[in-house]
């Protein structure tokens, strides 16, 4: 009697396994995986595309996840070399997609400094693509709010097509432009 008894209640529990907790895991299986659907869905990120040259060991053309910092690019061009001016660059600001990211040596950085050729600078133009607030800042008519004006600009929009394009920022005008415009380049 007691094993007929303990294989009634075996049966029982299966019984009810099966109307109770296999309906409901079947429901919450079908949540879930409509929950990994939303999921990967909404995770979906854009790539873009970075030139990282100068101080790196292996400069090139690089692909990236969009919401990455400019450290990951250093990363992938194979790390700075023993000659670059690290803090140069902010290796924390998110990556633009056809952003160039130009690492400068300490000697180019000297340079800057001592009012000779400014890095980022082309035949000794400042190139207002790449140059540094710093560079902006030996420009004619160009002070510390104008400068942090078109690093602001390179970073929303991207960078200027033509050196004409640098009147596109507030305060820079056809005055200022005639000015300093054979000294920029792009």
């Amino acid at each position: 009697m007691y094993k007929e008894l303990k294989y009634y209640l075996i049966v029982f529990l299966l019984i009810c396994g099966v109307f109770t907790g296999c309906s409901n895991h079947g429901t919450v299986a079908i949540q879930n995986s409509s929950q990994k659907k939303e999921t990967t869905n909404t995770k979906k990120t854009r790539r873009i595309v970075v030139f990282v040259c100068g101080q790196v060991k292996k400069p090139g053309v690089y692909e990236f996840d969009s919401d990455e910092r400019i450290v990951a690019a250093i990363k992938a061009a194979g790390g700075l070399t023993k000659k670059a001016a690290v803090e140069s660059v902010n290796q924390a600001e998110e990556m633009k997609d056809g952003q160039q990211i130009y690492i400068p040596s300490v000697s180019h950085k000297k340079n800057a400094k001592g009012d000779q050729t400014p890095q980022g600078t082309d035949s000794g133009k400042v190139n207002i693509n790449s140059a540094s607030k710093e560079e902006l800042m030996t420009l004619t008519g160009i002070g510390a709010a104008k400068a942090e004006d078109i690093l602001s600009y390179r970073q929303e929009k991207g960078s200027f097509q033509k050196i004409q394009d640098i009147m596109k920022i507030q305060g820079i005008k056809e005055g200022v432009y005639n000015k300093i415009k054979d000294k920029i380049t792009v």
